[in-house]
């Protein structure tokens, strides 16, 4: 079930998203509504709780010693959910799991569903982000991400690797042709995955050497899942991990190149995927059946989409 709101949560919402106008949309509300409850709970504790003309809007001392409380008690609700879930011997309550676009849309968007029929107690809330939260101080459940970590706070499960391969489309190579050795990129449109304070640079690893080029090309952008529509389109070469797009080169709307090299990027990530939770959640049944599902789904589709869209029930 889903927790009611309060003033209280409603300030620790407006502290986590920023400003009012995005709280407001993550909770399906206006901002209006969202600052007459502000201001009807700064009326009840006679103090200012946000600085209501600072842009953008930013709690007060006393808002955030309010928000803490709120983070506090939805965290003592959620347990208590938690808990009665077990008594019953049943999987339930809210799961809250954060993960990239990337994986969210090509991944997670079918998996959730089969969990969903599988798990039908639980309720899922997904929060998709290209950075990589902290489960501890974030109050996640569950991240996933192409990071172990080192947090002493914190419990990691590989979920197994995922292959990056340099990909094109037919009428691409067509065009083009295909490279043969990584220098040859030099001569072929690049379709450039750019994040912020990470190393863009593709590098090669062969048996004999490692070759590092700097993508170039028409379209660069923050957004790897943004890539793959002109990736299709034949507009350039694109890093892709095989788990998205499996079904695209299983039916011939892609093609891979340069397979003998092996593919490292920093701003791609490692090639193994992580699912990483507290270790204050450990043992808990919606996590460990999320987990084991999830990694079940994912060495389907490194065996094919056919074995994957069974796994589904499709």
């Amino acid at each position: 079930m889903s927790l009611d709101l309060n003033p209280l949560l409603i300030l620790l919402e407006v502290q986590q998203a920023g400003g009012l106008a995005p709280a407001a949309a993550r909770l399906h509300t206006t901002p209006s509504a969202l600052s007459k409850q502000i201001r009807a709970l700064e009326r009840q504790t006679g103090q200012l709780l946000v600085e209501h003309g600072a842009k953008p809007l930013r709690l007060t001392e006393a808002g955030r010693a309010y928000a803490l409380a709120a983070r506090q008690m939805r965290e003592h609700l959620r347990s208590a959910q938690d808990q009665s879930a077990a008594l019953r011997k049943q999987l339930g309550g809210t799961l809250r799991v954060a993960a990239s676009f990337m994986l969210g849309h090509a991944v997670l968007a079918e998996y959730v569903v089969a969990f969903r029929r599988r798990h039908p107690q639980v309720e899922l809330e997904l929060v998709l982000r290209d950075d990589d939260p902290d489960p501890v101080a974030e109050q996640f459940d569950l991240a996933l991400r192409h990071e172990q970590g080192r947090s002493s706070e914190l419990i990691a499960r590989s979920l197994g690797a995922n292959r990056v391969r340099l990909c094109g489309a037919p009428a691409y190579f067509e065009r083009m042709g295909f490279p043969r050795e990584p220098e040859d990129l030099a001569g072929h449109p690049c379709l450039v995955f750019h994040c912020e304070g990470l190393d863009s640079r593709w590098r090669f690893v062969g048996p004999q050497r490692t070759v590092v080029v700097v993508p170039q090309g028409p379209i660069t952008c923050n957004s790897d899942e943004l890539l793959l529509a002109p990736l299709r389109a034949g507009e350039g070469l694109l890093p892709c991990f095989d788990w998205v797009v499996a079904r695209d080169l299983r039916e011939g709307r892609l093609q891979t190149c340069l397979d003998d090299w092996r593919f490292e990027c920093e701003a791609w990530g490692e090639p193994e995927l992580w699912a990483v939770y507290p270790k204050g959640k450990r043992g808990q049944p919606k996590i460990k059946a999320f987990i084991d599902g999830l990694a079940e789904y994912l060495a389907q589709l490194n065996a094919g989409v056919e074995k994957a869209q069974a796994w589904l029930g499709r």
